[in-house]
């Protein structure tokens, strides 16, 4: 929306456009939105990126010489 202020932010649940200072949950505009969102990390739906350990496993006693 053009005439929107640019101080407001996005909700990451909802999408609403809000003033932080007008929230109880940052970053989210509401609790609902909180909540939506924690239970979205507890199902596992969402997360961190995971990048596997591509390390080995065991030290190689030839290498440490």
């Amino acid at each position: 929306m053009p005439n929107e202020p640019r101080d407001k932010s996005k909700c990451p649940t909802c999408g609403k456009r809000f003033r932080m200072d007008e929230t109880n949950a940052p970053p989210f505009c509401c609790e609902r939105c909180r909540l939506i969102d924690l239970g979205r990390w507890l199902d596992e739906d969402i997360g961190l990126p995971f990048e596997s350990d591509e390390s080995p496993k065991t030290i190689d006693p030839d290498l440490t010489r």
